[in-house]
């Protein structure tokens, strides 16, 4: 059924938006309460803190760290959904996760713990199941546009 267009067959981009999300902060919500979050944590500090200067201690402000890892795990799908084409949306997801990670480093510069885990988790997955479902379905962006040549005639 990979790429055949029914009659009256739509995709629900806000139902597919809205559970990729809900899906992605489950995960990251689980992981936090089984603990490996703060293993996953605890290697990106070390990993972004030199050697020569002192481990953060201050910790993200836990609403500031969830509302963006809510944000992250609802735009990214929105986006990857609402753009045409596989690279296009390879390439956002890349960015994406590239971003993410690169917030690291930035808050031990600003003397915070790296406690990026949980939004890259949010965007791992919530990007692997937009881009799961644009994989198993012909989405409005993808259909070719129908050219109307009544404009073309006048």
């Amino acid at each position: 059924m990979i790429g055949v267009v029914k009659k009256n067959d739509h995709p629900h981009i806000g139902l597919a938006i809205a559970t990729a999300g809900v899906m992605a902060l489950g995960l990251a919500v689980g992981l936090k309460l089984l603990g490996l979050m703060a293993r996953i944590d605890a290697f990106f500090l070390s990993a972004f803190s030199p050697d020569a200067m002192k481990a953060p201690e201050r910790p993200l402000e836990p609403v500031i760290l969830w509302a963006a890892t809510a944000l992250l795990a609802f735009a990214l799908p929105a986006v990857i959904l609402n753009v045409p084409g596989l690279w296009r949306r390879l390439i956002i997801w890349g960015v994406t996760i590239g971003l993410t990670f690169s917030w690291g480093p930035v808050l031990v510069l600003a003397s915070r713990m790296p406690e990026i885990g949980v939004a890259l988790v949010a965007v791992l997955w919530s990007g692997s199941c937009a881009m799961f479902y644009t994989i198993n379905h012909v989405l409005p962006v993808d259909l070719p546009e129908i050219k109307n040549d009544n404009h073309a005639k006048s």
